[in-house]
């Protein structure tokens, strides 16, 4: 292992797979934008040092959950660009490594290069990321350590020891407010897992329930008013029966979605934290809409307002809770239980 990353970050491993690296940015709360501002370094070839600077990353995952999207606008406290780029980390078949490449410009300039992982635990990761600019090659080492949810200290230098190191702490960002105690609880609509609810909510109402069996978590725990269903299968079970038994032409009407990402320090219940309940990140996504179907054994048009929940670990559903008033869905279980006598 390189002695660069030895020294900053202990315990460093290579994945075995992307799934596993995935997990890990995600329970580390990796994904987000980050700040920092600073004085720039004598380190790259195409920004020039002493000049102040914010710097805006952001971190995000595809649709597809197949890569990591990055990207980053560096800006002058007048506001000239200095910097601004893009790239990706994905997962390579044949090698079974985590890769990665980034371009952009620097002083309306181009670079480009490739980013390998170095190694990753829980407290960080290293990367080895060789950029070519202004006619130049060399190679750098990138350490980002996790001090928090909220902070992250990175660390750039070159391999042969040349320039300056770059030392820089970064904070998460929120819309324009940069979070800066234990106390910030975020509601978002545009998120990646708010997309997801969005498009679970419109499979279904097309009768398509292959999604779902990504969607949820195989132990998940549903709660529909005050009928409890254990596990994907038996849930997965319940939906053909609504979907291909019972009602027919279902649409979710008026849906809204937010997703939730919750502080430890956020009150829950009895004066106990989130932090309280339970480790790690604790993510709800709230889903409004009015159903509208029509009951296949009876014919009738039916419409009733629902109100979904959605508790988030590790990318699926683990827990889900949902309230509507019964009384169509028990009129169309009784006529399919006269037709069947």
């Amino acid at each position: 292992m390189d002695l660069i990353a030895k020294d900053d970050i202990p315990d460093l491993k290579l994945p075995d797979s992307w799934s596993e690296y995935l997990d890990s940015v995600i329970k580390s709360g990796d994904v987000g934008t980050w700040r920092t501002a600073g004085i720039t370094k004598d380190l790259w070839v195409g920004i020039p040092a002493g000049i102040r600077y914010v710097n805006n990353e952001t971190i995000d995952i595809s649709d597809d959950r197949k890569k990591i999207l990055l990207s980053h606008e560096m800006v002058t406290e007048d506001g000239k660009m200095l910097s601004i780029g893009s790239g990706f980390v994905g997962w390579d078949p044949a090698s079974k490594r985590v890769q990665s490449f980034y371009s952009g410009y620097d002083g309306g300039k181009p670079f480009w290069g490739p980013r390998e992982l170095v190694g990753f635990s829980s407290a960080g990761e290293v990367w080895k990321y060789t950029e070519t600019s202004r006619g130049k090659t060399y190679e750098t080492r990138i350490v980002s350590k996790r001090v928090s949810k909220k902070i992250r200290i990175n660390i750039t230098k070159r391999a042969d020891g040349s320039g300056e190191v770059s030392k820089s702490e970064l904070a998460k960002v929120i819309g324009e407010k940069t979070i800066d105690n234990d106390e910030n609880s975020v509601l978002r609509t545009k998120d990646e897992i708010s997309k997801r609810v969005i498009k679970y909510f419109d499979s279904t109402s097309i009768e398509d329930l292959a999604y779902a069996e990504s969607f949820y978590a195989d132990n998940v725990e549903v709660s529909i008013n005050k009928i409890k269903v254990s596990g994907k299968k038996a849930y997965i079970e319940r939906l053909n029966k609504i979907h291909k038994v019972l009602f027919k032409n279902m649409k979710f009407l008026d849906l809204h979605v937010h997703t939730n990402y919750f502080s430890d320090e956020a009150l829950a219940s009895d004066g106990k934290t989130v932090g309280d309940l339970r480790s790690g990140e604790t993510i709800w996504s709230n889903a409004w809409a009015n159903i509208e179907a029509v009951g296949r054994l009876t014919n009738k048009k039916v419409t009733f307002p629902i109100h979904c929940d959605f508790r988030w670990e590790n990318g699926k559903v683990v827990e889900m809770l949902a309230y509507y008033d019964p009384a169509d869905m028990n009129e169309e279980i009784a006529a399919l239980e006269s037709s069947q006598e």
